[in-house]
């Protein structure tokens, strides 16, 4: 994996590269590409709340920018070498405002295909290269119970399951990486 400052193609920030995804900012253009991935029912079948409204989308596209420029991490845009958006993935802050969780979402055809673990090795990376002094230095990742597939990538990349329970209405499946476990 290689991190980077560097900028893509269309100018916009690079947040990392993986031999075949490559990290971006967000912008407000973007809001077309984020609500056709949000709106597909097949992505977002284990979501709370089911595929977003554009109104929706405009909503968490604009969370997801103002998280970038307060925090400087956020659930960021996942491209194909292509220039195309092919998910997000990145981090959001635990409800309890003491952990980064890991969060990745890939459009439906790129399932099958390795992308989910590339993209969640290379963000897990990016998490302990960069700490966030505030937070514990541990990872929180979850998943519906049903969602085998990214169960499956959390437990190849080390996460060890703490528990299931219910979150927003839905089960789910919670995880957690040690600091002192990461390779």
């Amino acid at each position: 994996m290689e991190l980077t400052d560097d900028s893509s193609r269309d100018g916009r920030p690079i947040v990392l590269s993986t031999p075949r995804l490559t990290v971006t900012a967000w912008e407000d253009a973007d809001l077309g590409d984020f609500y056709r991935l949000h709106a597909d029912p097949l992505t977002m079948r284990f979501f709370v709340g089911g595929p977003y409204t554009r109104e929706r989308a405009r909503e968490r596209l604009g969370d997801f920018l103002r998280e970038q420029a307060g925090r400087g991490w956020t659930k960021w845009r996942v491209q194909d070498h292509e220039g195309r958006t092919v998910g997000r993935g990145g981090f959001g802050l635990t409800d309890e405002g003491t952990h980064r969780e890991l969060g990745y979402l890939l459009a439906p055809e790129c399932w099958g295909r390795g992308l989910a673990t590339e993209l969640a090795h290379a963000l897990v990376e990016w998490h302990f290269a960069h700490p966030d002094p505030g937070l514990s230095p541990d990872l929180i990742a979850f998943a519906h119970v049903e969602n085998t597939a990214s169960r499956r990538v959390l437990e190849k990349l080390g996460f060890v399951q703490t528990g299931e329970r219910e979150w927003r209405g839905l089960p789910h499946a919670f995880s957690r990486l040690a600091a002192r476990e990461w390779r």
